[in-house]
C-alpha cells in the first residue's frame, strides 16, 4: 500500500500533523517495513501540490495541520473500497487501516479483495519451459497456496473496533541511556 494512500485514509479521521500521521500510519497498518517520518513529510508536499490535502491551521504548539480536500476524500474512499490487484502485503496493509477507521467500507474492501483473489486460469503454458514443466507447476501451485493463504485470512479476521486519531504527544527520538556505573 503506498504512504500516500495511508495518509490520505487516516486523515479521512480529521485534521492531523506530519508526526501524528506517522504514528498512525504504522500502529494501523502494522507495517513490516520501517517508516521514515522523512517519507511522511515530503509524501504530504505532494499531496498538497497535488489538491488532495490542505493546510488546516497549526496545532498549539506550532505544528502544521493537514485535512483532505475534496478531492482527497474521494481518492481516500476509492483506496478504501477499490483495491487493483491481489498482492498480499497491500492487502494486509489496506485491509487492517480499514479495519481500524469507522464506516463500512472494510467490507466493499474486503470482497473486492475476495474477487481479485479467486482461482482464475493460469499463465500462458506457451513459454518455453527448459525444466520440463516442472518450474511451470511450481509456480502453479505457489500461486495457489497464496490464493488459498489470502481467502482463508480474509475468512478469519477478527472484529476490530474502529478508534480515532491519538490526541496525546508522541514521543520523538531515542529513549535516554540508562546510566551506566562505572566498576568499583
Amino acid at each position: 500500500m503506498t504512504l500516500r494512500h495511508s495518509l490520505l485514509a487516516v486523515l479521512t479521521l480529521g485534521p492531523a500533523y506530519g508526526y501524528q500521521l506517522h504514528g498512525e500510519v504504522v500502529e494501523r497498518t502494522r507495517r513490516d517495513t520501517p517508516l521514515n517520518v522523512g517519507q511522511v513529510y515530503s509524501t504530504l508536499d505532494r499531496l498538497r501540490r497535488d489538491g488532495l490535502i490542505a493546510s488546516a491551521g497549526i496545532t498549539d504548539d506550532n505544528l502544521p495541520l493537514y485535512e483532505l480536500t475534496d478531492s482527497g476524500i474521494i481518492e481516500a474512499r476509492m483506496h478504501l473500497t477499490e483495491p487493483d490487484t491481489p498482492d498480499w502485503h497491500d492487502m494486509v496493509e489496506r485491509v487492517l487501516l480499514a479495519l481500524s477507521l469507522p464506516g463500512s467500507h472494510h467490507d466493499a474492501l474486503i470482497a473486492h479483495y475476495r474477487r481479485l483473489w479467486e482461482p482464475y486460469a493460469g499463465a500462458s503454458s506457451e513459454t518455453l519451459d527448459p525444466t520440463g514443466g516442472q518450474a511451470q507447476a511450481a509456480a502453479e501451485h505457489a500461486a495457489r497456496l497464496l490464493r488459498s493463504a489470502a481467502l482463508a485470512w480474509l475468512d478469519s479476521l477478527p472484529v476490530i473496533e474502529p478508534w480515532p486519531l491519538r490526541t496525546d504527544r508522541r514521543r520523538r527520538g531515542r529513549r535516554a541511556a540508562e546510566a551506566v556505573q562505572p566498576p568499583r
